[in-house]
């Protein structure tokens, strides 16, 4: 099919198929015929957990991986997800070792941003070591040539905007930023007009997907499987759109579809239909 008129990122979720969270953390399918899928629906960004892209490169190297991107028009790599950036003991040695993994790929493969998101454990954030630590952990990102975003989750540590601009700091625009997901935007009840005056150079990355505007059983349940394809929910997803335009983002649009729904379908309609979703918000007035 023809590309999308906007740069799309195929987000890992939206593609790893058949999982099952907290017991496979690869994709059954290989990152080879994931990325082919994700082109020839039209997205020209790939995103890959760092569970996975361990198991990629047990397969194949850095080098191989660029030539497939490369051979696909693969643009944009987002790659996921750092947590525990803030911790200590060995939660901090675990997740230093994601960390390296996913800062070293970033070098390796050109990624255009690492996510990075609060802890889910219902602990105080204490903000100002947090903003102390990503302040580091962006300098890193900086050296290793991309970006880290942090995402606002509302059943997080960081769980809507204002938290995360104070943890986000000084670093905008200068290796880190935000990650605006429309589905954490949309069931935090973050403000768009909020989101439309945040400075230039403030919003890393966003993300796309809808639902209802109420949960369906608990957050998390709903969370993990009820989005659903941009355009078939409640969200108002011209207007999250149009106030990330309004802040100056430029970049790519993940298009993140977590749901029992999108697991069950095969790999070229999961990308087919995700793809041309997402794409056709860019084709109507208003966006």
């Amino acid at each position: 099919m023809d590309e999308p008129a906007v740069d799309l990122i195929a987000c890992y979720w939206t593609l790893a198929g058949p999982y099952v969270f907290g017991e496979q953390d690869q994709s059954p399918w290989s990152f080879r015929e994931r990325v082919e899928a994700a082109a020839r629906a039209g997205y020209t960004g790939f995103g890959i957990k760092q569970a996975d892209l361990r198991e990629t490169l047990s397969r194949y190297s850095f080098a191989q991986m660029r030539k497939i991107f490369a051979d696909n028009g693969i643009r944009y790599l987002e790659l996921e997800a750092l947590f525990g950036w803030y911790s200590t003991g060995g939660e901090r040695a675990r997740s230093d070792a994601d960390r390296n993994l996913l800062l070293q790929a970033a070098s390796e493969l050109g990624a255009h941003h690492v996510k990075a998101a609060g802890d889910f454990d219902g602990r105080p954030a204490v903000v100002e070591h947090m903003r102390d630590e990503f302040q580091l952990l962006a300098r890193q990102a900086l050296d290793a040539g991309t970006q880290v975003t942090l995402e606002p989750i509302v059943i997080s540590s960081v769980p809507d905007l204002d938290t995360a601009l104070q943890v986000l700091g000084e670093s905008a625009g200068a290796g880190g930023g935000l990650m605006l997901d429309s589905w954490h935007v949309t069931r935090g009840g973050m403000s768009l007009a909020q989101i439309a005056a945040l400075p230039a150079g403030c919003i890393g990355g966003v993300e796309l997907d809808d639902g209802t505007l109420q949960p369906v059983g608990s957050e998390l349940e709903d969370t993990l499987n009820r989005r659903r394809l941009c355009g078939e929910g409640e969200f108002d997803l011209h207007g999250f759109i149009g106030a990330a335009r309004a802040a100056g983002y430029q970049g790519p649009w993940g298009v993140e579809i977590i749901s029992a729904e999108q697991r069950a379908r095969s790999l070229q309609d999961a990308a087919q239909l995700s793809c041309q979703a997402a794409a056709a918000l860019f084709g109507s007035s208003g966006c």
